[in-house]
């Protein structure tokens, strides 16, 4: 990077605030970058070697690693070897002044999202740091949607909750959605779920059980899965059509909230 005034560059990259390790081995490029970064409003720390990074760390939240490739003691890729393991989703940049395609090659292969050559343009720095900041925006938006549309059950509590609300099960409705969702395929024959209720096959009534049924996929279709969430398997038994999240004990929260 080039060491630019960090007040020439104001915080125009609006997006999420990142905590950031600058992994630099000179002192004066590893400090104005760090500096550039806070003024732009991420947590930015920097460190002169890979040993560094769990004391400069702490207990702050890493989003994105900026690392040179020559670092003294442990190098740069085997930093990023080791911090593409531990955050599989955080953003890495490789600076360095090598043009080796094979060296661009192994960052790749190794978690690199993106390679700068140095010397790094500040404007370039910030670009590719707003390109990661939108990247995990993103993420996060698509997981709290994931979230938020997921099925939730508690079969101690005995509840079941989507995108639409939640409602109570009885003690057979909770053991049969316990059942399926832990059963291969999510599909359990009849005669199972005749054992697992403890029905007896003699007396067993096929269209009153039928109807127990449906009452359940009414209550799932209720909080907001779709009609084909539990299934009748002709001649077979049923199988559920939704992905259940265990929350065991979990106090739960209004969806719309």
């Amino acid at each position: 990077m080039h060491a630019t005034s960090p007040s020439v560059f104001p915080a125009t990259f609006p997006g999420k605030a990142l905590g950031i390790v600058v992994a630099e081995d000179h002192d004066a490029l590893r400090e104005i970058t760090v500096e550039v970064l806070r003024g732009q409003g991420h947590q930015a720390v920097g460190i002169a070697c890979a040993e560094e990074i769990d004391d400069a760390v702490g207990g702050m939240p890493i989003d994105l690693l900026i690392a040179d490739f020559h670092l003294p003691g442990e190098d740069g890729m085997s930093l990023i070897k080791r911090f593409r393991a531990a955050q599989p989703l955080a953003g890495i940049i490789l600076v360095t002044a090598s043009t080796q395609v094979d060296l661009k090659v192994l960052g790749y292969n190794n978690g690199v999202d993106i390679y700068l050559p140095k010397p790094v343009a500040t404007e370039e720095l910030l670009a590719a740091v707003h390109s990661i900041s939108r990247r995990l925006a993103s993420q996060s938006k698509a997981t709290a949607a994931a979230d938020h549309n997921a099925f939730r059950y508690d079969p101690t509590q005995r509840w079941v909750s989507g995108p639409l609300g939640r409602t109570e099960l009885s003690e057979s409705e909770s053991l049969i959605l316990a059942s399926l969702s832990r059963a291969p395929g999510q599909r359990l024959e009849l005669e199972q779920l005749q054992v697992l209720l403890q029905l007896d096959a003699s007396a067993f009534n096929k269209s009153a059980f039928e109807v127990r049924m449906v009452r359940l996929r009414k209550k799932l279709i209720g909080v907001g899965a779709e009609r084909s969430c539990l299934r009748s398997i002709r001649m077979v038994g049923y199988q559920l059509g939704i992905t259940l999240q265990a929350a065991y004990g979990q106090q739960q929260r209004s969806p719309r909230g």
